[in-house]
């Protein structure tokens, strides 16, 4: 029944979707390639896979964890996303993502729990238990919502389960560094990998979820930051007094812990650290121009049209493209040769505020999967450490950015915030901090913020077309 649900149908589901990645495609083609049962409690379910053919004949696979009710259920237990409207000799009812059936999710926290796997024609699904001792999971269980590209389950007050939505051949970094983090390495700052769900189609390995220890009370670190750069920059403390300055001094502590676990000596070729190269200082230097050029192409072609509060700044900052250029020169030539550079190995690849939790006393890191729209290739590379640096800083800023309002005073003491955040960070990672290399990574990163802001939320260039003004010289406006 499942394969025969047409194209249209599905790629009109998918689309209403936040999880899917593909929204900007103009035409899409969809059908469900595998179909895997998914039995228990006298019940049935399916985990279907499914392939989309994108506007220049690549394929995206995507999972859809699918679940039938009766159309007389009570509109209270309504499913959130409906697939189809289904009938049949034996069933009349909706066909729904059973990550809505609370049934369904017993049945994967059974799963989980004893290691089980499911069969279909073609594809199987299997549970793999990475600790002896991970918690039985029962009692109940919730959807998380709001996310972007996973699903998030939390069963009890013990794990959280997230549900890969589009899956890739290969290794998960998510997976791969939560795993290595808790077998080999004394780091605990990050939540405790229990099991992975994988799945097996056509020979090819894609990891479909990860169980992780859940960090109960936590807050996300981002709505944490801003709740305190907004009662500095509306209030009357003292930037000395503020105490958002130990905990950023302690999150850069942290930082560096993690990136000396995951630069640690080992024999696994995935996480074996090694010496940064000049062609490394090459590449970077020329991702960094790429950054840039792009950047300036897209302002360049809608400046005029930007809102009252970026304009001006977008309109400065087209003049200074050779001075962009002249600073991204001084960087390269600031590091001098490789030793300056360090060495590369495993890190985070998308650290922000979003990806930190805070508890009570101490922070929690968070979402290895690196930045979503870069290759999966790229995002398992070695790679300096220090780009996680520049990422957090850039983070800071936007927390001040958005906590200030248009009123000049209320910019200033964010700016004050900005400055005492950044510092406290810096003083906590320690001397491994490389500045002439954070620099470059940041001005890198400012240019693909431009670039995206355009793109997606014009009225937010303000915030990089900031901080570009603020690292490029004064001298030369």
């Amino acid at each position: 029944m499942l394969r025969s649900i047409d194209s249209a149908t599905l790629t009109a589901y998918l689309r209403e979707r936040r999880w899917f990645g593909e929204k900007s495609q103009q035409s899409l083609d969809a059908r469900i390639v595998d179909v895997i049962p998914v039995a228990g409690d006298g019940q049935q379910w399916a985990i279907a896979r499914v392939e989309v053919t994108l506007d220049d004949g690549s394929v995206a696979s995507y999972q859809l964890p699918l679940s039938v009710r009766e159309r007389e259920m009570s509109r209270a237990h309504a499913p959130a996303a409906v697939l189809a409207h289904v009938e049949s000799s034996v069933v009349k009812g909706l066909l729904f993502d059973a990550i809505d059936d609370p049934a369904f999710r017993s049945r994967i926290a059974r799963a989980l729990s004893e290691g089980e796997h499911f069969t279909g024609e073609g594809a199987t699904l299997r549970a793999e238990r990475v600790v002896r001792s991970g918690p039985r999971l029962s009692g109940a269980s919730h959807v998380i919502g709001g996310e972007q590209s996973n699903s998030s389950i939390i069963f009890g007050e013990s794990a959280i389960f997230k549900l890969f939505r589009r899956l890739e051949g290969g290794e998960s970094p998510d997976v791969e560094i939560a795993r290595y983090l808790t077998a080999h390495t004394s780091f605990r700052h990050t939540p405790e990998l229990y099991a992975v769900l994988v799945l097996d189609h056509g020979g090819q390995r894609s990891v479909a979820g990860m169980l992780s220890r859940l960090v109960v009370g936590a807050m996300d670190g981002w709505a944490h930051a801003l709740a305190r750069a907004r009662a500095f920059t509306h209030g009357e403390g003292d930037v000395r007094n503020d105490p958002f300055e130990a905990e950023a001094e302690q999150l850069g502590a942290i930082t560096a812990a993690l990136h000396r676990a995951l630069a640690s000596s080992t024999s696994d070729p995935a996480f074996a650290p090694r010496d940064a190269t000049a062609a490394d200082i090459a590449r970077w230097a020329g991702g960094a121009r790429r950054s840039v050029e792009q950047g300036f192409a897209l302002l360049e072609r809608v400046a005029r049209s930007l809102d009252a509060r970026s304009r001006p700044l977008a309109l400065t900052a087209c003049g200074r493209r050779m001075d962009a250029f002249a600073k991204l020169g001084d960087i390269v030539s600031s590091l001098g040769g490789p030793s300056a550079a360090g060495i590369l190995s495993r890190h985070h690849g998308d650290y922000h505020l979003g990806q930190v939790l805070r508890t009570d006393h101490d922070w929690m890191i968070i979402d290895f999967e690196g930045e979503p729209a870069r290759p999966l290739a790229e995002r398992r590379a070695l790679n300096s450490p220090a780009r996680d640096v520049a990422g957090m800083l850039r983070s800071f800023a936007y927390a001040a950015a958005t906590a200030a309002s248009h009123d000049d005073a209320d910019r200033e003491r964010a700016a004050q915030w900005e400055a005492m955040t950044r510092a406290a960070f810096l003083r906590g990672y320690g001397d491994a901090s490389a500045p002439a290399l954070v620099e470059l990574f940041e001005l890198e990163k400012l240019f693909y913020e431009l670039a995206y802001e355009l793109n997606n939320r014009p009225t937010w260039a303000w915030i990089p077309l900031l901080g570009i003004e603020k690292m490029l010289p004064a001298s030369v406006v």
